[in-house]
């Protein structure tokens, strides 16, 4: 890592190819770079992966254990680059990227990481601190969630060097997770428990109303002010009649791997103090969201239901059944609420069309995100 032999690499790295839709493609105008499977590569365990993982756990995937996989080596020779792209995910435990970059020298090739609009530049390059100019260069690296866009600009001059590393969960013994799924359904077996077939669970309000007061705040990932302040929320929700609250994560998980045991971030703080406290009954499933809107933009019609794996059916019709209107009183116990910084992504999209036959033809778009939704513990 402090000295490579970038001859030696370079003649044993080939082009890099990458995921456009179902295709694996080469296009050297969106990805130009190199690089080295992982099978390919011999290092040796070391106390800077151990510090760098016991930090990731702290800091990103709380009371959770993880494991550092290495990937592969990317190499950007003068003129590499990688427009913008959310890496594919390699499995259900993949849940992060760490990039460490190698000691060379280049120009360029700054990353770009992009989550909710806002831009943060990354420069990996190793560097010396000016008071101990014979000391060895610090290298530089950087971990973040799937999820987030990312790109790596064109490299002026150079050859830029890095190890790419997925980040994953290990999944729990299977005593544990059978501990953990008796502890949510208040110990009762799966087999008795008619929780699925109730209306709370089973029909998602279409209360794409006011976004959650909390917004910002579950981003908070070891806030416990910033916590508590989401609970009391939640409780005086409850107490003004919603049987349950809903809300979509924070982050971007694959559909089998919406479950407790692979939350992150913010989504594993607030998932795991909602359980912490004892007050709540707290499960998690895939949702589609649905909205129409008019010539304009404004909405017409939004609703919400969970997408828990319905074969046959890319879009099965809404376990609401029809859409509330905008002045229609509501009648459903659960409340779903989209905060501000909410993961989801679009999955159909339909313009407005304005002349079909009579009349128009409404916009109408879904998205696909997990949802948590918090019950009031019955006493």
């Amino acid at each position: 890592m402090e000295h490579p032999d970038v001859d030696v690499i370079l003649k044993k790295s080939t082009p890099s190819v990458f995921g456009r839709g179902e295709e694996t493609v080469l296009d050297p105008s969106y990805r130009s770079g190199h690089e080295i499977p992982a099978a390919d590569i011999g290092l040796k365990a070391n106390r800077l992966m151990e510090s760098l993982q016991k930090s990731m756990n702290t800091i990103m995937f709380p009371c959770r254990t993880i494991e550092l996989k290495l990937y592969k080596l990317a190499v950007y020779q003068t003129g590499g680059h990688f427009d913008w792209h959310m890496d594919s995910t390699h499995s259900d435990m993949y849940h992060g990227t760490l990039l460490i970059a190698l000691n060379t020298a280049w120009e360029g090739g700054d990353l770009l990481l992009r989550r909710n609009g806002i831009e943060t530049r990354v420069d990996l390059r190793p560097r010396i601190a000016p008071e101990f100019p014979d000391d060895k260069p610090d290298l530089q690296g950087v971990a973040f969630f799937t999820g987030t866009e990312h790109r790596v600009e064109p490299v002026k001059d150079g050859v830029r060097m890095v190890l790419q590393y997925d980040i994953e969960i290990v999944k729990q013994e299977e005593k544990e997770v059978g501990k953990e799924k008796d502890e949510e359904s208040d110990g009762t077996d799966d087999e008795d428990n008619d929780e699925e077939n109730e209306p709370w669970m089973d029909k998602i309000a279409s209360v794409y109303s006011s976004r959650m007061e909390a917004q910002a705040v579950v981003e908070a990932t070891a806030d416990n002010a910033a916590v508590e302040k989401v609970l009391k929320i939640i409780k005086e929700l409850h107490s003004e009649g919603a049987e349950t609250i809903a809300f979509a994560l924070q982050y971007l998980y694959r559909q089998a791997s919406i479950s407790a045991e692979y939350l992150k971030g913010s989504d594993a703080v607030l998932h795991d103090a909602l359980m912490a406290s004892g007050d709540f009954e707290v499960c998690l499933h895939p949702v589609v969201h649905w909205e129409m809107s008019d010539w304009d933009g404004e909405m017409e019609s939004h609703y919400a239901y969970r997408f828990d794996d319905i074969e046959g059916e890319i879009f099965p019709e809404p376990l609401t059944g029809q859409p509330l209107k905008k002045k229609q009183k509501k009648t459903n116990s659960t409340a779903f609420h989209i905060p501000k910084l909410s993961a989801i992504q679009q999955i159909s999209a339909r313009e407005y069309i304005e002349h079909t036959g009579n009349e128009a033809m409404p916009a109408e778009y879904r998205y696909f995100g997990g949802g948590m939704f918090v019950r009031r513990k019955a006493k």
